[in-house]
């Protein structure tokens, strides 16, 4: 069983529908929003900020729940990515103005989805288990980002680039960050200049639960985390204990993920459970205004 493809913060729908009434929020300059192709079966995007293309952005097969997630950023415990109203496929091409920050680029998506689609919603607080992601007690090891470091630009639609080590882990060329997968369920994310609400966010994408920060931490950080898939994790935050199967118990290729932010980051990962947010769907349209 391996974790979805897609990485997924919180933001209210009051934020969402002050910005949607702004005079100045950002739009693209010219969009078509339309139903793909029944006989599509080939999901593609390309372009925007940070790419070969920044003018132009362009998506082929995309189901819903996808541009929904990447415009908001939902994480996996608050959105599910098998939501039934939102598995419908489109294909998307627009022009991008130039100058386009990220952060932009993002605002303009979300503006597309309620202007085509309709697209409201809203969030509840539900019960859940989470982390609470502490010092640990010997105090941190996360290393201070360099203020004047040179990194690579990725490209936020294509796969991380990485070799495989000999000892499984994948191995990022100088400058370059993501998540990658080695072999046997071994993982490396190494990252640059991050932010503990970026550092918990992702942590949270990989475990399966929310992960509340509560370090008092507020730099920026480099991180190189090696750990292997914890199948019974996934399983159990998903509500499926009593389905995990029984494996073999012939020794793990490294570290479980809680494991090793404790013995390589200094930090510690409390199970407990509390209330976490879940985003309800309000309204859709299955098909986009025209465009």
């Amino acid at each position: 069983m391996k974790p979805p493809i897609l990485a997924i913060s919180c933001l209210t729908l009051a934020w969402v529908s002050a910005f949607g009434q702004a005079a100045d929020v950002p739009s693209f300059e010219v969009a078509s929003v339309k139903p793909a192709s029944p006989s599509a079966r080939s999901i593609t995007c390309s372009g925007g900020p940070g790419t070969t293309d920044p003018g132009t952005w362009n998506c082929s097969d995309v189901p819903l729940v996808f541009l929904i997630t990447h415009a908001y950023g939902f994480q996996p415990p608050e959105f599910s990515l098998r939501d039934n109203c939102c598995q419908a496929r489109f294909d998307v091409a627009a022009k991008v103005p130039a100058g386009t920050t990220r952060e932009q680029f993002q605002r303009m998506q979300q503006n597309l989805l309620a202007e085509r689609l309709g697209f409201t919603f809203h969030h509840e607080q539900k019960e859940m288990p989470l982390f609470e992601l502490t010092m640990g007690e010997r105090g941190s090891k996360l290393k201070e980002s360099a203020p004047d470091a040179a990194l690579a630009q990725e490209d936020p639609w294509a796969p991380p680039k990485y070799s495989i080590g000999k000892d499984g882990y994948p191995v990022f060329a100088a400058g370059h960050s993501g998540v990658g997968q080695g072999l046997d369920g071994r993982y490396r994310w190494t990252g640059f200049n991050l932010s503990m609400p970026e550092l918990v966010k992702t942590l949270s994408y990989y475990l399966g639960r929310p992960v509340v920060d509560a370090t008092g931490l507020k730099g920026k950080y480099d991180i190189d985390l090696t750990w292997a898939y914890d199948l019974a994790l996934v399983m159990e935050s998903a509500g499926l204990r009593d389905q995990i199967p029984e494996v073999p118990n012939n020794g793990t290729p490294g570290p479980t993920l809680v494991r090793a932010v404790q013995d390589q980051l200094g930090l510690k990962l409390n199970s407990k459970r509390g209330p976490g947010d879940i985003v309800v769907v309000d309204h859709v349209d299955k098909v986009p205004i025209e465009n």
